[in-house]
């Protein structure tokens, strides 16, 4: 008998279960609220510092208007678990922080990770083209010191083309290797092969630290980029500013006086009580809702700020 009510139990769980998961995929349907337009929104209202905005096409307010009174204040809590699994979702803080970025930019090159990263690649760049100048004495070892002073003197014909076409500091570099080269190339087939590996190790060890070397950064510049990155990251969270946004949605549906009385005047109606004529337009589309819809969203949001704390 036990185990029969506990399968009953189960079951019963399981079924509801699955009826919240199909309330909460078909109330977008319901409402006919685009998905895109539905996170807009929350973003939009999470940033908003004052008013609320609750921006409804004429098609969800004719779909709105179809849902039975009865199942109104399912509804919204249906459309409010909606709006909470988004918030509490990564696509939302991948939203939240790439719109911040609009507001508190900041050069990624100039953080303390990035500018340690490229220091040290630059240095296993180093570390790796030095450790290829070891072939080079590998290479050497058994050349002909004849055929090498040779191809030194290949190369001067080919350096000094090169140099027709080159200007300033490029110019003044390739001059400085060809008469090194020059020098190389009068000594005895021995000693031009050993110098010459040493100018090739010299110029080889040049150009790694020149295309290794972490440039120095402008202080002005590091310490504006820093500041800017510390407004960024003081924004980050955005939880402290969803309380404010509940408790002030909260607070606002406190003060909504659902029994207020309607006059007809000319084609509209207005409020009796002058007072409500001149509440903002959040407060006058809660009135509209209703009293359930609105007690229903305002304990979906004392729950969800409860959670917080």
């Amino acid at each position: 008998m036990k185990t029969t009510k506990r399968i009953t139990l189960l079951l019963l769980f399981s079924v509801c279960y699955w009826l919240v998961a199909a309330r909460v995929s078909d109330v977008m349907t319901e409402l006919s609220i685009d998905t895109g337009k539905l996170r807009q929104d929350v973003l939009l209202n999470l940033k908003e510092p004052q008013w609320f905005f609750f921006n409804a096409t004429s098609s969800m307010r004719q779909m709105a208007r179809r849902i039975p009174e009865s199942s109104r204040t399912t509804t919204v809590r249906a459309l409010g678990h909606v709006v909470r699994t988004y918030v509490e979702s990564s696509n939302f803080k991948d939203a939240w922080l790439q719109d911040l970025r609009t507001y508190y930019p900041y050069d990624e090159a100039y953080t303390d990770e990035r500018m340690a990263q490229k220091k040290q690649d630059n240095d296993a760049n180093r570390s790796a083209m030095k450790n290829q100048l070891a072939t080079l004495d590998q290479a050497f070892a058994g050349m002909d010191p004849a055929m090498i002073q040779m191809a030194v003197r290949s190369q001067l014909v080919q350096e000094e083309q090169e140099l027709a076409a080159l200007s300033g500091s490029e110019r003044s570099s390739k001059t400085q290797f060809i008469a090194e080269l020059k020098k190389v190339l009068n000594l005895p087939p021995a000693d031009c092969k050993k110098q010459y590996l040493a100018l090739l190790k010299r110029q080889a060890l040049s150009n790694i630290d020149q295309s290794t070397t972490t440039p120095e950064v402008d202080k002005n510049q590091l310490a504006q980029q820093r500041r800017q990155k510390a407004e960024f990251d003081a924004h980050t969270d955005f939880r402290p500013l969803l309380k404010k946004r509940l408790q002030d949605f909260i607070t606002l549906t406190e003060t909504v006086d659902f029994n207020a009385r309607l006059i007809p005047m000319g084609r509209k109606q207005e409020f009796a009580n002058p007072v409500y004529q001149r509440k903002p337009a959040e407060w006058k589309f809660l009135y509209r809702l209703g009293k359930g819809p609105v007690l229903e969203a305002r304990t979906f949001a004392q729950q969800w700020l409860a959670d917080l704390r």
